[in-house]
């Protein structure tokens, strides 16, 4: 314990306690025996004590404990499922607004509408849903928060067909800094419901989701290839073309890593050495999978191939593991309007660069898995945004720069190498994907994400938080200075 936070302490008591007797939830106060559990937040890498944290189980509860907070001016955070890259939802002598409990899930089958409690991870709307063959286009990761996925954008397996995760936002109840609790929809508060589906972070705490599902399109068949690193140029330039135009039913993912030592399904002269994997995710009919797919696959001889067909809800639980809690990450993103040469050539040198070594979680080869690099193809037709303020989400490519490790003593020379990764792809640069930012964003950093949307938001911003009661916004949406009420 440092003499900082040993100075700290009374205070952050006396915090905890006033607020323990002032809310009708539970605070969990340091002193607790679960508090240590709490406070802990998927990326290992974040490890901040909060004044307390208060367990909602309802808005009125995130109404009592925001009020509460904003009348003495102690500062808050939010945390829905916890899987913010940056740790945003925690912050040292801070109260964390835990929305867990909020974990409703209802279906409206007349109205073709799930409600969905902000605490909710996406497996708890996944795993109902697959029983009526309906899903919410989501993430890929089952332990990922709703919330959280949701207010920044959110694509995953059925992007390519459906959309963003926003582009099926119907409302969302949503407490704002004065404690206001608020329907936010296309006939309500229409702002703050733009401004909530890409940018919500800074808007308030979401406490319900009304999402329109859409009727799944038979099961996921998934094809992977791993080719060596000779053939690697050769697939990137194809993949660059290819998965653009592949069918509208089929998504497209590439990767580069440095294949295990451990990966006895591969010839012994490929481990430990620079490989791609290249994998296709089809949505039908499996019959119809092998015609759709081929031409992504017949430009080399691969070292390992694999093909499974499994129901949505199994694709959606199927890299859990590899992107299990307990390791610290420290991701990069950029959106890339087209893959040139000069493009390819950056992303193998700086992927062959990589200071780490593989975490994934056992011998089996995911098709999905923590790496160096990850590009997904997108379409060819942009996505229109203009009914949200997501910046990018829809771009012909989407790229992941990941620096991932267990002890540390990895993470300087790995956090080094993303941002390194990072500027090295700056030319090629068409935006960012807010949820998977690793760092607090600035002014200027929210400027370049947004863009033309970002004078929009600064306007909501001071409708609704003038006083930035939420700080902790993954950027700065205040123009430099909160604007006086």
């Amino acid at each position: 314990m440092t003499a900082t936070t040993t100075a700290l302490l009374p205070s952050l008591e006396e915090i905890a306690i006033d607020l323990a007797a002032a809310l009708d939830c539970e605070v969990v106060t340091p002193a607790h025996a679960d508090y240590d559990l709490l406070r802990r937040v998927w990326n290992a890498d974040i490890d901040r004590h909060p004044a307390a944290i208060v367990r909602c189980r309802t808005a009125e509860d995130v109404s009592a404990a925001l009020r509460w907070c904003v009348d003495r001016d102690v500062p808050v955070t939010v945390r829905g499922g916890g899987h913010n890259l940056a740790g945003t939802s925690v912050a040292d002598g801070a109260v964390l607004i835990d929305t867990a409990l909020l974990n409703e899930v209802s279906f409206d089958f007349e109205a073709r509408t799930v409600t969905v409690g902000a605490g909710c991870r996406w497996g708890d709307v996944d795993r109902p849903a697959a029983e009526y063959d309906v899903a919410v286009p989501a993430g890929v990761v089952s332990h990922t928060g709703v919330a959280g996925l949701s207010l920044g954008g959110g694509f995953g397996y059925l992007a390519r067909m459906f959309g963003a995760t926003v582009d099926h936002i119907v409302e969302i109840q949503v407490v704002v800094a004065d404690g206001r609790i608020l329907t936010a929809s296309a006939d309500e508060q229409p702002d703050l419901f733009w401004a909530l589906k890409g940018a919500g972070h800074n808007f308030g705490v979401a406490t319900r989701f009304v999402f329109r599902y859409v009727d799944l399109p038979g099961v996921a068949t998934v094809r992977q290839a791993l080719y060596a690193a000779e053939d690697r140029r050769d697939l990137l330039r194809h993949f660059a073309e290819w998965g653009l135009d592949a069918p509208q039913n089929v998504g497209t993912y590439v990767r580069l890593l440095r294949a295990p030592e451990y990966w006895s399904q591969i010839p012994a002269a490929h481990r430990g050495q620079p490989i791609i994997s290249v994998a296709t995710v089809h949505y039908g009919d499996p019959a119809d999978e092998p015609e759709a797919t081929a031409g992504m696959f017949d430009r080399a001889t691969p070292i390992y191939d694999s093909l499974r067909t499994m129901p949505h809800v199994t694709l959606q639980h199927a890299t859990d593991d590899e992107f299990r809690y307990g390791i610290g990450h420290y991701w990069k993103h950029t959106f890339l309007n087209d893959l040139s040469d000069a493009t390819i050539e950056t992303i193998i040198e700086q992927s062959d660069a990589y200071p780490g070594r593989a975490l994934n979680s056992s011998a089996h080869i995911a098709h999905q898995l923590m790496c160096p690099f990850e590009i997904i193809a997108g379409s060819r037709t942009p996505r229109d945004s203009s009914r949200d303020s997501t910046a990018g989400v829809g771009a012909a490519f989407a790229a992941n720069i990941g620096a991932d490790w267990e002890y540390p003593g990895e993470k300087p020379s790995l956090v080094a190498w993303a941002k390194g990764f990072d500027r090295a792809l700056e030319p090629y640069r068409r935006g960012s994907y807010v949820n998977f930012a690793s760092e607090e964003g600035s002014n200027d950093v929210a400027r370049a994400i947004y863009g033309d949307k970002y004078e929009r938001l600064v306007s909501v911003k001071r409708d609704y938080d003038p006083r930035n009661v939420f700080a902790r916004g993954l950027v700065d949406l205040t123009d430099g200075a909160a604007v006086p009420e």
